[in-house]
């Protein structure tokens, strides 16, 4: 595309970033916005707070347990809720996990449940709430080169199943929606003692 005269825009759209190769000068002509930095368009990544409560006016449902279930995402500062939870939760009128699963976190839960460089320890951290140092810079922008924990941390990032701030360079598990994919995701991988703990907590919160 570069230094064509017949192309004047180029619009390209996908779940990850540009990939990375040792040459860059066919693709320095893009301006790249993705999760981890989405700029001037971070209002337009999903529902904004206002947007929100506009639709709860309307719906009428618990706006904590919204803010509960489908906020949590951090998109340069601002406070961004899963449009498609909110629109089942509009439709269904209950609380419940809409979350899409996708083939590949199917995949990275391989990594994840044989500690790939740490990776369990830092979803256990997480699971109880901690947020987790993360370097972004070293992933390809792909599904296939992972070689270290931060790798697979960026990937979960761009596929929504952690959110990230930029400034500080820490994810963490956005949401109920997302907590519970990944308690699902641990439940029958021989973490016996991090759900014997989730089991303990939600008994002391009945109680």
């Amino acid at each position: 595309l570069k230094g064509k005269s017949y192309v004047a825009l180029c619009y390209m759209t996908g779940i990850l970033p540009i990939k990375k190769y040792g040459e860059h000068s066919a693709l320095n002509i893009f301006d790249e916005y993705s999760m981890e930095d989405q700029a001037m368009f971070a209002k337009s990544t999903g529902f904004t707070e206002q947007e929100v409560e506009k639709i709860q006016s309307e719906y009428n449902f618990d706006m904590d347990e919204a803010k509960k279930w489908y906020n949590g995402y951090d998109v340069n500062g601002i406070a961004i809720y899963n449009p498609r939870s909110i629109v089942e939760l509009c439709k269904r009128g209950t609380f419940s996990n809409y979350w899409t699963k996708t083939e590949t976190y199917e995949a990275l839960k391989v990594y994840i449940q044989m500690n790939f460089d740490g990776l369990k320890d830092k979803i256990e951290l997480m699971l109880s709430g901690e947020k987790i140092k993360v370097n972004t810079d070293k992933f390809q922008n792909d599904m296939t080169t992972l070689s270290s924990s931060d790798d697979v941390l960026t990937l979960l990032i761009h596929l929504g199943y952690l959110t990230y701030d930029l400034n500080k360079k820490l994810c963490w598990i956005p949401n109920a929606e997302v907590q519970q994919e990944f308690i699902n995701c641990i439940e029958d991988g021989g973490w016996s003692e991090v759900m014997n703990a989730i089991n303990q907590s939600e008994e002391c919160l009945k109680a």
